[in-house]
């Protein structure tokens, strides 16, 4: 009588390693940091808002251009990532008399944590930065410009204002489903092309051996 094939033994891990080693497997750098480019787009537009003392000496609207994101794991209890959200920024400056206008390159660190919650559940949590942990180069095609950049507060005002916007944009509904993921509906939706991969692919798998 023919034995039934045996398996080479291997290691066996607790559910709970099993648990961060899929979580790891679900959630890596590079396809996290490919969902943020595919949320974010292609652009944000911002304004007109008021800018200078009182906001009421000039107003600014701004475009921005997304770059594709940058990341890293940082080690911690939970599985925590740090990403670089570069942002190529053109905003025009109102002075009510005359219009001139400004060029930023932006990277806007964000830190994203995976939370595990009852029943099944994944929790993906954005940190939008202080102001003064945005990176931002500004610059203007004229010296003129540059000097009213700094006299209005042009960097202050679009640091102040990226954060007001990144934080209305991380509360939108599509960004909720995007970081609250149901495992049970997940391995639901998938269990058919999970099923594919061992069930026989038709009567010639049952009658094969070895």
């Amino acid at each position: 009588m023919t034995e039934p094939a045996r398996h080479p033994s291997r290691e066996t891990i607790s559910y709970e390693e099993l648990g961060r080693a899929f979580v790891r497997l679900l959630l890596p750098a590079d396809r996290l940091l490919a969902t943020i480019d595919a949320l974010l787009g292609e652009r944000i537009e911002i304004g007109p808002i008021g800018a200078g003392p009182g906001r009421a000496f000039a107003t600014v609207s701004v475009v921005g251009l997304f770059r594709p994101t940058t990341g890293h794991e940082v080690p911690g209890r939970l599985l925590t990532y740090h990403v670089d959200l570069p942002i190529d920024v053109t905003f025009d400056l109102d002075l009510r008399m005359d219009r001139m206008r400004f060029n930023a390159d932006l990277v806007v660190p964000l830190t994203l944590v995976v939370h595990a919650e009852a029943p099944a559940r994944l929790r993906i949590e954005i940190l939008v930065p202080d102001e003064d942990e945005i990176r931002l180069d500004l610059a203007s095609a004229t010296r003129r410009g540059g000097v009213l950049g700094r006299i209005t507060g042009m960097e202050a005002e679009l640091r102040r204002f990226l954060v007001r916007a990144l934080r209305t944009e991380l509360d939108k509904p599509y960004v909720q489903r995007a970081t609250h993921l149901d495992l049970d509906r997940l391995v639901g939706d998938s269990w058919s092309h999970i099923a594919a991969q061992f069930l026989p692919a038709g009567p010639e798998d049952r009658t094969a051996t070895g």
